[in-house]
């Protein structure tokens, strides 16, 4: 009997541990498959996000040390004095990466302003009747006095004739950079726009680089390395920024161009090495960027090690 029963046992224990090892076995099948389909499910939905987004190429390269620096919007300048201008100046200088002891704006630069004058808008559309420029609001130049870690720029190189409300409001007609940051490590400023903003008929627009940062804080020879760049500058000279080392001369004065009787204040001079046109077709949707080397001094050649490097990011995102 006893024979029996420890028989019975024996059978009864030996069925539950297979039967349990059974649905243990299934129940890991079970689970090992469900994660497979939900990685399956997770990398298409992965894949399907990113070809929603255009390329990325900004950020992820920035040096590890990089600092991310305040951006100011510009301030309205008409009816202010020249000693005021200079006061502006240099605090924001002050509170900027090239903050140093004695700073004083470079008369070169700034010397030629008059007290008192009106200044061109930082709205770069003018009066369709009269021609007149606007200088109420914000004012152009205050977009450089007052971020002066912002070495080179893009800027119009003439007053916009456009007069509809969305090409001339403010946050499609001013270029005010969307971010700036600085490598110590790379000597390096980074300044991103949201894309260049103005397109005409035939998808081409027309924009110029503007130093006078450069040229105030000593760096204003410029080279652009088409190497280095993933958007293709399109010059309208064949001397030009990419082609060889040039000196930024750029500078403020009283000029005509505003057409308000006795002048304003604004960017002086032309200059054609810089002036390229945007084509919105090329790129759009793709963040891009132009690498610039700068120096304090004229190099031996455009391959010189820079003093400065500066990357303007361009992006759709």
């Amino acid at each position: 009997m006893e024979r029996q029963k420890f028989q019975l046992i024996f059978l009864i224990t030996l069925f539950c541990v297979g039967f349990y090892a059974f649905k243990v076995g299934d129940f890991s099948k079970t689970t090992t498959t469900f994660d497979e389909n939900e990685m399956v499910a997770d990398i298409t939905m992965t894949k399907e996000h990113k070809e929603d987004k255009p390329p990325q190429n900004d950020e992820a390269v920035l040096a590890y040390d990089a600092q991310e620096v305040t951006v100011n919007p510009p301030s309205a300048l008409s009816g202010k004095s020249k000693s005021e201008i200079y006061k502006i100046r240099k605090e924001y200088v002050k509170s900027s990466i090239f903050a140093r002891a004695g700073y004083e704006p470079s008369e070169q630069v700034f010397g030629a302003i008059e007290n008192g004058k009106p200044w061109i808008s930082a709205n770069v559309c003018a009066n369709p009747q009269t021609g007149l420029q606007s200088i109420s609001g914000p004012s152009e130049e205050a977009r450089f006095i007052n971020n002066p870690t912002m070495l080179v720029a893009i800027e119009y190189p003439f007053i916009v004739h456009y007069t509809d409300s969305e090409r001339c409001s403010s946050n499609r007609a001013e270029l005010i950079p969307r971010k700036i940051t600085y490598s110590k490590d790379k000597k390096e400023i980074t300044v991103t726009y949201f894309h260049l903003p103005f397109t005409t008929n035939n998808n081409s627009s027309f924009y110029c680089f503007n130093g006078l940062n450069a040229v105030d804080m000593g760096y204003k020879y410029a080279y652009i390395d088409k190497s280095k760049s993933t958007y293709d500058v399109d010059f309208m000279n064949e001397d030009n920024l990419s082609t060889a080392v040039h000196e930024f001369q750029n500078y403020i004065h009283l000029g005509s161009s505003c057409r308000h009787e006795g002048g304003c204040n604004n960017g002086s001079p032309r200059q054609p090495f810089g002036e390229f046109k945007s084509n919105a077709t090329k790129y759009n949707y793709q963040n891009r960027e132009i690498y610039i080397k700068l120096w304090k001094s004229m190099p031996k050649s455009p391959q010189a090690p820079a003093d400065m490097t500066e990357r303007i990011i361009l992006k759709w995102s």
